[in-house]
């Protein structure tokens, strides 16, 4: 059984702004503008990673099969 692995975005990029602590040279709304853009990037990022992730797997896939008939138009046509 093949299993697919992914991330869940949401909960990646959560994680990533819940461990950060605002440091006090910064104002509350800079320290928030800098959250959201942590969380939209890690977010974005998490969702490029699994739709790539899908897309090796499906050219595996091909690559396999593409293979498999190579070795069978082969064998088939080897004197």
């Amino acid at each position: 059984m093949e299993k697919n692995f992914t991330i869940d975005p949401h909960e990646f990029a959560m994680s990533l702004i819940n461990n950060i602590n605002r440091p006090e040279k910064i104002t509350n709304q800079r320290f928030i503008k800098n959250q959201l853009t942590l969380y939209l990037e890690a977010y974005f990022m998490i969702e490029d990673f699994n739709h790539l992730e899908v897309k090796q797997i499906e050219n595996m896939k091909q690559q396999q099969m593409s293979e498999l008939f190579d070795k069978m138009l082969s064998g088939r046509f080897t004197p």
